[in-house]
Parts: structure tokens; C-alpha cells; sequence
């Protein structure tokens, strides 16, 4: 598999009201591509060098190991940046099986909790610019779920709302249906579908430390639609 660049497991402590950069928020993602052929090896292995060769993992930390891929973004725009890798190697991956079925399994998460030790309580959460991704042209369906991990306090109560609302927010954009179980289902271009994810996600966080959201992605699926 491919490995590009460090990871750091160095402690963070931030302080002072300065706004954290996604270094000190642990902006990343980890993602496995299952592509459904025979031929999967060379299907993901092709896949990945193909986006190292593009540059689309330019200025971000990539670690492939046995079960997923870690992608973490150092500086901005952390977004951009890891919803154009993730799209890249998904559609790579489509070209590469002919057109085939392909599934990803996609965590984001920004926040310290499970990336680093560090403070974030005296620290300004960034506003983040939406995601601007060119249409791939490939079709695709998601299951996407929120969490907004709320640390006590009087809003601890209040993530449901949170939830909500980005649901609302990513209809308006015409790619989510209504509620599934535990999941909403995204349709539409591939490009489309990962960036209404990243931005819901990334628009929780200016106001939650920590947030994850999770996108099971389908490209190519031999399963008929079914209504909701």
C-alpha cells in the first residue's frame, strides 16, 4: 500500500483567542475503497497512485494501512482539500473497475479527541469557505450520519437540533432525502454528495469542538433504487 508523508502524535495545547488551524483542530479523515471485482487489488493500488500523481494529496499527511487510509490536513483549506482527495480516489477507483460497483467507507472528524491531546477551550473555531468541487459525472448514493459530540454543559441536550438542521440545510441542496434508518440518503453527482457532507460537517464544527461525520458512499450499484 501507499504511504506519503508523517503522521505526529505530538501533544497541542492552544491558548489565547487566536482561531485554531486545522494542525490544532485534527482536521482528517480515514476512508477504505471496496472495489467489487476480482481484480480489487490492482483496482485500489492503481487508484491511489493515480491521485498521488494528480497532486490531489499535495500539503496533506496519507497513511495506508491494512484496514483504511488516514488523510490529515495540516493548514487551509483543510476541506477542500480532503473532499477533492476523497472524490479523486473514488472516481479513480470507478475508472480503474470499468465502471463497476464500488463502495467507500468515509470518517471525518475534526477535534482533538482521537487524533491528539490538546485544549481547545480558550481557542476561536474557524469559520471554513464551502467546498467547490468540479461534477464528475459518475452518479453516486450515500448513507450519511452526523455526530456532534457535545461534552457536557447546558447544550449537551441539544445535538438533535444540531442534526436537524444540517439535514435541512443538505435537502435544500437537492442531494438528501428524507431520514432513513440511522442514516440520510444522499443522491447525485459524486462531487456533490461528498461536498454536502464536508460542508454540514465542517459548518457544525465553528460552533462544536468536535464533530464526526460518517459517509458510506455507493458508485455503480447493482441494487435498484427503492423509494424512501
Amino acid at each position: 500500500m501507499i504511504t506519503t508523508g508523517h503522521g505526529s502524535t505530538e501533544a497541542i495545547t492552544t491558548t489565547g483567542t487566536s482561531e485554531a488551524t486545522p494542525r490544532e483542530l485534527g482536521v482528517g479523515m480515514r476512508f477504505s475503497l471496496h472495489p467489487h471485482t476480482d481484480d480489487f487489488v490492482r483496482v485500489i493500488l492503481d487508484s491511489l497512485a493515480e491521485v498521488e500523481a494528480s497532486g490531489a494529496g499535495e500539503g496533506l499527511v496519507i497513511e495506508t494501512d491494512e484496514v483504511s487510509t488516514y488523510v490529515g490536513a495540516r493548514a487551509v483549506p483543510a476541506e477542500q482539500d480532503l473532499a477533492g482527495y476523497l472524490v479523486a480516489a473514488i472516481a479513480a477507483a470507478s475508472r480503474h473497475s470499468g465502471g463497476g460497483h464500488v463502495a467507500a467507507h468515509v470518517l471525518f472528524s475534526r477535534g482533538c479527541p482521537g487524533e491528539r491531546t490538546c485544549d481547545l477551550t480558550s481557542t476561536i473555531l474557524p469559520e471554513v469557505a464551502p467546498v467547490r468541487l468540479e461534477p464528475t459525472g459518475i452518479e453516486a448514493v450515500a448513507q450519511w450520519s452526523l455526530y456532534p459530540l457535545l461534552d457536557g454543559g447546558d447544550d449537551a441536550g441539544e445535538h438533535m437540533s444540531i442534526i436537524e438542521a444540517a439535514i435541512t440545510r443538505a435537502q435544500a441542496r437537492g442531494v438528501a432525502a428524507p431520514a432513513a434508518h440511522y442514516a440520510t440518503k444522499f443522491t447525485g453527482d459524486l462531487a456533490e454528495v461528498v461536498a454536502t457532507a464536508v460542508d454540514a460537517w465542517a459548518r457544525v464544527g465553528t460552533t462544536v469542538p468536535h464533530v464526526a461525520t460518517h459517509l458510506t458512499i455507493s458508485v455503480g450499484s447493482p441494487t435498484p433504487a427503492r423509494g424512501t
